[in-house]
């Protein structure tokens, strides 16, 4: 799967966990209900800028801090005008969370991708060679 299809897919993970939070009725779920929003938002928010900055030197860096200055921009501002939010201080702290559990994910990802992009490459060396021989 290509990293731009990746990226579509987390973002609807994300997208998917900000509207399902309302259906959650269960163990902590004022907790759920108060800041998976906006962990579920923030993950999305940091895949959606890393798309954004795919073509700079650093896109990682650089989407973190886009998405970083979005949704806490989002949170102090009020929503930026365009819907009701409630300001609370842990919404930021969970913010965070969403962008570190992104990062934590698309380093993950990427690493699980290369290494078998590697184990690949590695049989059709060896077959290759197999083949000359």
């Amino acid at each position: 799967m290509s990293r731009r299809a990746q990226d579509v897919l987390f973002v609807l993970l994300g997208v998917g966990g900000l509207v399902l939070k309302g259906q959650y009725s269960g163990p902590a779920d004022e907790l759920v209900q108060s800041y998976c929003g906006n962990v579920a938002a923030s993950f999305a928010v940091y895949f959606l800028a890393k798309r954004v900055t795919a073509r700079s030197n650093l896109p990682h860096a650089s989407a973190a801090a886009l998405a970083f200055m979005v949704v806490q921009l989002f949170e102090v501002l009020d929503g930026f005008g365009l819907m009701k939010n409630v300001y609370d201080r842990l919404d930021l702290a969970a913010n965070t969370a969403g962008i570190a559990l992104a990062i934590t994910l698309d380093v993950i990802v990427k690493r699980i991708s290369r290494g078998r992009s590697v184990r690949l490459e590695g049989s059709n060396t060896e077959s290759g060679k197999a083949r000359a021989v």
